[in-house]
Parts: C-alpha cells; sequence; structure tokens
C-alpha cells in the first residue's frame, strides 16, 4: 500500500487561511470581543468569563426518532473510528472474547505519518537504546507548563512499550519490521529523545523522496491491525458516521447511533469507545480551542480533511467537557514548503529573526509571527555537505532537518535529499540563483537587507560566536559559494491536540469532573495529555498514544487486566 501526503495549500497568506469559510468569519468577531467586554464590566479575577455566543456543539442534539432507525445491533463495546486507536482498542477487545463493532464515516481506515513513541520496548532493548522514562516524564510536563493529568501521562509512559511490543508481534506476523528513528533532534537545548518507532515492509526502500514513499508508517501497520481485527470477530461499519451518543437513566454509556438520515443503525452497548480523531479540520473549534492554528499555511490529513471533530462534539452534546485548559496545542511541522534545516532564516524584509537550532514546530510558529507569516531558509553550494555532518554527528537533526525515514545507524542519505531539492525547485518551493541580488529578486525581499543580512551571517560564521541570537558554532555556516538556495517555509497544521475531559482509566469526564461510566475516549480525540504547544521531545508521542490508550481502553472496555495484558515499567 502506497502512503501519499494529502496536502492543501489554502493561499500563502494567513489572511487567505482565515477567510476560507464564511464560518472562520463569523466566528471570528465573537472571539476577539466577549472578552474585553467583560473585563470592561469589571467581572473578579478567577471567575469564569461569561460567554454569551453559542457554539454550534453547545446546541442540544434533537433526540432521534425511534422512527428513523431502521436497525438495532446488540453488542459489548461500540467502537467511533477504524484508525489507529479505533482499531488498536477493538483487537485487544476483541481478543478477550468481546463482541466488538466498529462504525467508521469513510470508506477505508484512517492512517497518516508512522512515528510511534515508546519507552523500553523490546526493539529498544536489542538494539540498546535506554531512555530515562521519569526523566521524559518530568520534561513533557514542564513543556506542557504543568496543564496535564500527571497520572494520564504517566500511564503513557510506563505501558508504551508493552504496547508497542504487541503491536510488533503483530506486525511480524505479517511480514513487517520495525526499527528506530535516526533522525531526531540532538541540539542541547530542543533534545528530542531516541523512542521513535517505525513499521515497513521487510524489503521497503527507506527514503522519502518529495513526501512520497512505499511500504512504510502507519499505512503498513494500520491495514495489519484492521485484518486482525476482522479475523478476530470485529464487525465494522464503513460509511457508517456516528451521529449520536446515548446514556441511560443513570448517566452510563449506553450505545450509539450512527448512519443516515432515514436509515440509522442504533448499536446497543455499555462500552463505547470514542476514536474519532481530532477537530483540524473544523473552522468553528479552531476559532474557539486553537486560534492560533487558523495562521498556518496548508494543512494535511488522510484521508483528506475528515478531523472534523464529530466524536467530540457528541460527547459534548451527551454532557462531555472539554479537557481544562486552553488554547488547545496543534501540531504545526514544515511539512508542505522546503525544509529548513539549521541554516539562516529569514522574513519577508530580508531580515533574521531567530536562533535557527531549534526543533519544527517552534520554527514553525516563529514564522507566523513575521510579517505576512512568510519566511525562508537561505544557504549555498555546499549545503548537502553541511547537513550531513551535523546530523550524523550527532549535532542536530529533527523533521525537515534529518530524514523522514532515517532508519537506526544508516545516517543521513544526501543523495535522497538532493532528489527532494531538485523537485522542491520544480515545485517553485526552492528558488536558486548566481548571486545574493539575483536570489533576493527571487525571493521578492529588498536586496540590500538580504545583502546586509547574509554579509552579518558570514562575519558572525568567521567569528564562530553567534552574539545576535546565540546559534550553537558548530550549526553556523558560510554563505559565500554560487549557486545560492532559499526555500520557503509553509507552516503545515497537521492536527489539534486537545479534546475531551480524560481521566487516567481512559473515561470521558463530565461537567462536575466525574467520569462517564463505559465512556472511553483515546487518540487525539482525548483530552488532559497536552496544552498550549505540541511537545517534540518525543516525535511520535500522538500516535504512540493511539497505539497504547487504544490498546489500554480496549482491555478495559472488555473487563480484562491491563496489568497483566499491558504491563508497565516503574517510573
Amino acid at each position: 500500500m502506497k502512503f501519499e501526503d494529502k496536502t492543501e495549500l489554502t493561499n500563502e497568506s494567513r489572511r487567505g487561511f482565515l477567510k476560507g469559510t464564511a464560518v472562520a468569519s463569523a466566528v471570528a468577531v465573537v472571539g476577539t470581543t466577549v472578552p474585553g467586554a467583560a473585563m470592561a464590566s469589571s467581572m473578579s479575577i478567577g471567575k469564569n468569563v461569561k460567554d454569551e455566543h453559542k457554539w454550534s456543539w453547545e446546541e442540544p442534539a434533537e433526540p432521534i426518532a425511534k422512527r428513523h432507525i431502521k436497525n438495532v445491533v446488540d453488542t459489548d463495546i461500540v467502537v467511533i473510528g477504524a484508525g489507529l486507536s479505533g482499531l488498536s482498542a477493538a483487537l485487544s477487545a476483541a481478543q478477550l472474547g468481546a463482541k466488538v463493532e466498529i462504525i467508521e464515516k469513510n470508506k477505508v481506515p484512517a492512517f497518516r505519518g508512522g512515528h510511534i513513541t515508546a519507552v523500553n520496548s523490546k526493539v529498544q532493548q536489542a538494539m540498546g537504546i535506554n531512555n530515562d522514562a521519569r526523566q521524559i516524564l518530568r520534561e513533557i510536563v514542564a513543556w506542557n507548563l504543568g496543564r496535564v493529568d500527571e497520572t494520564l501521562i504517566k500511564e503513557f509512559f510506563s505501558r508504551s512499550g508493552s504496547a508497542m511490543d504487541w503491536a510488533t508481534d503483530i506486525g511480524r506476523k505479517h511480514g513487517l519490521e520495525v526499527t528506530m528513528w535516526e533522525g531526531y533532534y540532538k541540539g542541547p537545548d530542543y533534545t528530542e529523545y531516541p523512542v521513535t518507532h517505525f513499521f515497513h515492509e521487510k524489503d521497503a526502500d527507506l527514503s522519502y523522496v518529495y513526501g512520497q514513499s512505499n511500504g512504510i508508517g502507519n499505512a503498513t501497520i494500520v491495514p495489519v491491525l484492521e485484518k486482525e481485527a476482522v479475523a478476530n470477530g470485529v464487525n465494522i461499519n464503513y460509511k457508517t458516521p456516528s451521529v449520536q451518543i446515548l446514556r441511560d437513566a443513570e448517566g452510563n454509556a449506553m450505545g450509539v447511533i450512527a448512519g443516515k438520515r432515514g436509515n440509522y443503525t442504533q448499536f446497543n452497548a455499555k462500552n463505547v469507545i470514542i476514536a474519532t480523531g481530532d477537530y483540524a479540520s473544523n473552522t468553528e473549534m479552531l476559532q474557539r480551542y486553537s486560534p492560533f492554528s487558523l495562521k498556518a499555511d496548508a494543512q494535511i490529513y488522510f484521508p483528506n480533511k475528515c478531523n472534523t471533530g464529530e466524536g467530540i462534539t457528541q460527547a459534548l452534546q451527551a454532557g462531555a467537557v472539554m479537557q481544562q485548559h486552553e488554547p488547545h496545542g496543534a501540531v504545526i511541522h514544515l511539512e508542505a514548503g522546503a525544509a529548513s534545516y539549521g541554516f539562516l532564516h529569514v522574513n519577508t524584509n530580508g531580515k533574521r529573526f531567530k536562533n535557527e537550532d531549534v526543533n519544527t514546530q517552534s520554527k514553525s510558529c516563529t514564522k507566523e509571527l513575521q510579517p505576512d507569516g512568510v519566511a525562508w531558509t537561505v544557504y549555498d553550494k555546499d549545503w548537502a555537505d553541511q547537513v550531513k555532518a551535523q546530523v550524523d554527528g550527532d549535532l542536530a537533526g529533527g523533521l525537515f532537518y534529518g530524514q523522514m525515514w532515517q532508519p537506526w545507524g544508516k545516517g543521513w542519505n544526501k543523495e535522497i535529499e538532493q532528489m527532494t531539492q531538485e523537485a522542491h525547485i520544480k515545485d517553485g518551493k526552492v528558488v536558486v540563483a548566481n548571486s545574493v541580488a539575483e536570489l533576493a529578486q527571487k525571493m521578492e525581499v529588498p536586496v540590500a537587507d538580504l545583502e546586509k543580512t547574509i554579509a552579518r551571517y558570514n562575519e558572525l560564521y568567521q567569528q564562530q560566536n553567534d552574539t545576535d541570537f546565540g546559534k550553537r558554532k558548530e550549526l553556523l555556516t558560510p554563505i559565500l559559494k554560487a549557486p545560492f538556495y532559499a526555500g520557503k517555509l509553509y507552516s503545515t497544521l497537521l492536527t489539534v491536540c486537545g479534546g475531551l475531559g480524560t481521566d487516567s482509566s481512559l473515561l470521558v469526564k463530565d461537567k462536575n469532573n466525574n467520569s462517564i461510566p463505559g465512556l472511553y475516549v483515546v487518540g487525539a480525540a482525548q483530552g488532559d495529555f497536552f496544552s498550549n504547544d505540541y511537545p517534540t521531545l518525543c516525535p511520535g508521542i500522538g500516535h504512540g498514544r493511539c497505539l497504547t490508550y487504544g490498546r489500554m481502553a480496549g482491555i478495559l472496555a472488555a473487563g480484562g487486566d491491563v496489568d497483566k495484558l499491558l504491563p508497565a515499567i516503574e517510573i
């Protein structure tokens, strides 16, 4: 099966993205005026701001009349969503003998990317890779400013290795291998950890030329999980969107109504697992919970733009609550544009604006604060040798610096990166020139300013001391030899990392902070794990929690012994 990123570039400007729908324009006014109006009326600090505006999910759902329900299915567990988390949950429950129904609005499973975080897996042990899980946990909590449920996060780190071992065994049964990613960032200030696994077919070419690869990542393991789920008796209802989550008079989960109007099916079950993904394609929810995300230049998701938050909405209408802390973080990477590496970054005025020795998340977010949200990375003829020396020398790395599928022990592939750059040049994402003046003209930045900026950067290189922004001297490289290159940086919204209030047993919380019996949430629809920003300390942590919590929820919903089937390490 082939994995291909689905990239939708709106306008290159932020405003183009904001004006993409009438909904965005309508709610933007409310989002900016209400807090100010509340403060003007001298509302006391510490009290919630009263917002008179009603968001669509706050309107009560109309009960579905029985005459519209054409079928009734009795089962033990209903899983909403057939992605990595949903299939992991369904298969785990079915392996324990539970009767499981999956409902999925798309006609195929959902998958993208393939980096999966786990700590202390057998794959890591075999490679001699050791991580201090307690230290990683502390750093994740610190990155999120403490605005997370530490018990929930600890559950992930303590059980992620066992979940990966389970998935590894299933993958190998179907001819898949698992290796570790070596391209993670190795800087002293933004250090990432060697926790990132990915699946691949045994003979797969682990290159990644211009966003395309074959036989690598979640495009390989998700279909395998689907096949195993079906073999274990799971019934998958594709093209069957969830419409309403049902609770009984005591407040317990009791099932889901799904399908299309006039032909609904009611799935009766005492356990419901929400695995519907995030809401990055829902402009109204972005405006409410993650407004910074609206500044992004592009959005990538597969199946294309299906992450519209229905599972979250339906849970809220059934009495659930969102996580307490806002704004919600978002995965915003430089995936749709040129690779940034650690070279000189300039804005549309031709001026340097940052220390480039950071991860792709930081670069994406900082770029959006520049005039018109535009930024470029600038380098010269020797670029490929310079990047290889830095990455292979354990000085740097990370996404769009180190390579997407860089396997452990293989190093940075210069030839593959040169092929990708050629494709970017053809596409206009990288411009090339024989002089700095010509380069500036192609970038549409002031010639004199770019020349001055590059001259200053070369001076810092000669001094081996970046007194302007403090970048490590090992990453300072001269810009002297033609041809000169400039790659345009596109910020790309992948997913939003905020969701439903969640306890450490993966149950959804209600408005009184009580857990709703039988209503679980896993994957990107789950809240209380991230806050404000997406921490890249553990590349693939989003997919990691899909796998780990998916398996954990399936075991819990089926009444299994989590400590036995998903043993935890001591943290």
